[in-house]
């Protein structure tokens, strides 16, 4: 099961609609295939880098027909696969860009412009020079409007990712040893979720010990050793559509406050989560962890890295991480139909840190968690004795 064309197209018209309603003669939505998901919501085709850098944008001019631009290689299976029937290679933007706006040209119109933050400049000139009468104003908004809140499709996506997700990191809880190297870890976890026909969302992240101290890192041939965390934040995808779950893993001869630390993490989770409902604002995911963790003597491990961006948690969906975010300083309700992944952070603990996340639907009347892994285990099923 996938997204239908008629779901593409409806996704496509509420664009066109609230491109009319605010004002605009256009829309020119940008994505490259590391951050694909605005264009992809209206293409379903998600770009690959192959010997080229393909960007994936889509233009909407006034009532035509829009039109895909993409790298010249992608263009070709993008072309038998996506519903669009205009879809061109981006090497020549002088001469398409002016013919695809046309009908506005010369005109004193407004364009909005989704993806700005990662357009590249060369092609921002030429979309410029195109129509430079045009004012083009930055409206992400408009997009990430539509995209926050899913379908019962977009959802059902996700939790086929999240099952395989669990399955992994079930296994990698029992089958990660003292002496894999992290690149064998995400290997593992790669090879059980490519078994199961899943896509990757994005890259594995595996840090051990020392590395667990970093909020990101590249797996290295680094070996794991006894008694350190190892952590696993992995992000396998069903029809484009991902999922962000995350256990932390603890080697035999582990200092015992290591094995503490880590089962009030779980513990906290399970009572914080089944308490996410619409009309809760966002900061309140942050509050009610901080108030599980500090009887436990844990709040100085927790806030100053559940603080700013993404502290807590952040939505998912076609890209790993969207908007909005979780944090300290998030003042927005939560809403039915917004898919979240919740995280705990623990550091500066013995032998370093560590990540537990779980993805969630808010339904109409509560949350429904998409993830399962964590919260039916037992709170020390990571630990390895």
């Amino acid at each position: 099961m996938g997204i239908s064309t008629d779901e593409l197209k409806q996704r496509t018209e509420n664009l066109r609609s609230r491109m009319k309603a605010e004002g605009y003669d256009a829309l020119i939505i940008y994505s490259d295939e590391y951050r694909s998901g605005h264009s992809t919501y209206v293409t379903n085709y998600k770009p690959i880098n192959v010997i080229e850098e393909s960007p994936q944008l889509v233009l909407i001019v006034g009532d035509n027909a829009p039109v895909v631009f993409l790298g010249r290689l992608n263009a070709y299976a993008a072309k038998d696969m996506c519903w669009i029937e205009d879809v061109r290679g981006i090497h020549r933007p002088y001469t398409d860009f002016p013919q695809v706006f046309e009908p506005i040209v010369g005109q004193a119109s407004k364009i909005g412009l989704i993806g700005k933050n990662i357009l590249p400049f060369e092609i921002y000139e030429q979309l410029v020079h195109a129509v430079p009468e045009a004012a083009i104003e930055n409206r992400d908004d408009i997009m990430l409007d539509l995209r926050k809140i899913k379908t019962s499709d977009e959802i059902d996506l996700m939790e086929q990712a999240a099952e395989i997700n669990d399955t992994v990191l079930k296994r990698a809880a029992r089958e990660v040893k003292v002496g894999m190297t992290e690149i064998q870890v995400a290997g593992l976890a790669e090879g059980i979720a490519r078994e199961m026909n899943a896509d990757i969302g994005s890259a594995t992240v595996v840090m051990s010990g020392p590395n667990t101290n970093y909020p990101a890192w590249r797996a290295t041939d680094r070996k794991i050793q006894p008694g350190e965390y190892v952590m696993l934040d992995f992000n396998p995808a069903i029809g484009h559509y991902c999922n962000d779950g995350g256990i932390t893993i603890l080697m035999p001869g582990a200092d015992p406050e290591q094995e503490r630390a880590l089962i009030v993490g779980h513990k906290a989770l399970k009572k914080v989560i089944p308490t996410i409902r619409p009309g809760i604002t966002a900061r309140s995911i942050f509050d009610t962890l901080l108030k599980e963790l500090e009887p436990h003597g844990f709040a100085d491990n927790f806030t100053p890295y559940a603080k700013g961006l993404r502290g807590v948690g952040h939505a998912v969906g076609l890209d790993v991480v969207e908007p909005p975010n979780l944090s300290s300083d998030s003042d927005f309700e939560l809403e039915a139909g917004m898919t979240l992944a919740v995280k705990l952070d623990l550091h500066d603990l013995p032998g370093g840190g560590y990540r537990i996340e779980v993805v969630v639907a808010v339904t109409e009347d509560g949350v429904r968690p998409l993830n399962k892994l964590v919260l039916e285990e037992p709170d020390d099923f990571a630990v390895q004795r």
